[in-house]
């Protein structure tokens, strides 16, 4: 990973990303944002992240889409998941991967 990473944030809610992108900026690291899977994999495409912070409820493609996903086509990209809805179920699935 580059000494600063690239972070991409994957949230349904503007605010949720403008907050941790926000809060990421003020310590010197690279953000964007996506407000859905596809936008998130379009930016991915142009040029992947290194980090992805994604939410694990959203509209169409879910957190676990992502995580699927990310896991088949960048490996090499480490994944943190955020929720507000959280299970013991949906967190051992996500550590499956």
């Amino acid at each position: 990973m580059a000494s600063n990473p690239r972070i991409l944030v994957i949230d349904d809610e503007l605010i949720v990303c403008e907050s941790c992108q926000r809060i990421l900026e003020e310590e010197g690291l690279e953000v964007e944002i996506a407000l859905s899977g596809p936008e998130a994999f379009t930016k991915m495409k142009e040029n992947p992240f290194d980090i992805v912070i994604t939410d694990l409820k959203m509209p169409g493609m879910d957190g676990m889409d992502v995580l699927r996903t990310l896991r088949k086509e960048y490996p090499d990209t480490f994944v943190i998941m955020i929720t507000g809805f959280s299970t013991v179920e949906t967190a051992v699935e996500a550590m499956k991967f």
